[in-house]
């Protein structure tokens, strides 16, 4: 991969999101997607080295086209979204199932090359969340200064970890700035599409970055999909049971834990996901 003819970047950032035990209900890759969709993109390349994937766990893809089948085999991706505000290196693909610490440095190497001002994980976690209500996002860093900014708690987390937590790890190592963000996903509706849960990620993460997105019909598809399950979560009392008593709950917690800044920060949000809202630029690196 060569990016010499790509210089000087705008403020770039990178974003990278990987399918599997990272991913519930595909959220994070397709948020990664979703923003590669969006704006006008150049593809910088892949990695698809074969000893990082294990091609009965991800599978290659067989195509039919004119002239033709041909095979798509496993490959992360690096794609340069050209944002109106800012270049997003947009980093997806299937998560590696071999030799982490490999892939990683091969990916960082192409990373720092690039020098990026920030660099954000995308991930989405199931959890006890009700579907009705919006989907929480947690976010972590290890910068003070980031995390004065966004006003974050330091993560204290310790068990496993996929590759995304490896890769930030890394990241931090050679010194660049970090944010990871974490959605949560009903277990109950672990199946992708997650239109709400990409929804919730875009809008965290143009705060984070500091632009506006375009999430086209991602608010009306989140609609769709939270009436969807609504009707069938009626059709079954025990479920619907369920499904109040995690909503009570949820409510519970929300009233306990609102301030007036926190109303404040959440209807700037809201606002925002319906494009009429107040910009805040980001952080940037000197």
């Amino acid at each position: 991969m060569r990016f010499d003819h790509l210089a000087p970047f705008r403020d770039l950032a990178v974003v990278i999101a990987f399918g599997g035990w990272n991913d519930a209900g595909g959220a994070a890759s397709d948020t990664a997607a979703h923003l590669l969709r969006r704006y006008d993109r150049i593809e910088l390349g892949t990695i698809d080295d074969e000893r990082y994937f294990d091609y009965q766990a991800t599978r290659p893809f067989l195509h039919q086209s004119p002239d033709g089948p041909f095979i798509e085999w496993p490959a992360v991706t690096l794609t340069l979204a050209r944002h109106p505000e800012r270049d997003i290196l947009v980093v997806v693909g299937p998560e590696p199932s071999l030799l982490w610490r490999s892939f990683a440095a091969e990916l960082i190497g192409h990373i720092t090359e690039l020098e990026p001002q920030l660099v954000v994980l995308l991930g989405a976690m199931l959890s006890d969340t009700p579907h009705s209500r919006p989907l929480p996002v947690s976010m972590f860093t290890f910068d003070t200064a980031l995390r004065e900014l966004l006003d974050l708690e330091a993560s204290s987390y310790e068990g496993p970890t996929g590759s995304i937590g490896v890769i930030n790890q890394m990241l931090i190592a050679q010194g660049l700035t970090t944010a990871s963000m974490w959605v949560a996903i009903p277990h109950y509706v672990a199946n992708p599409p997650s239109p709400k849960g990409q929804q919730a990620l875009l809008s965290r993460l143009e705060q984070v970055l500091g632009v506006s997105l375009d999430y086209d019909d991602l608010p009306d598809e989140a609609v769709k999909w939270t009436a969807a399950v609504d009707e069938l979560s009626s059709e079954d009392p025990d479920v619907a049971e369920y499904i109040e008593q995690l909503e009570e709950a949820k409510d519970a917690q929300d009233v306990e834990g609102a301030t007036g800044d926190t109303i404040a920060a959440e209807f700037e949000r809201y606002l925002r996901g319906r494009g009429d809202g107040p910009m805040r630029r980001g952080p940037r690196r000197s």
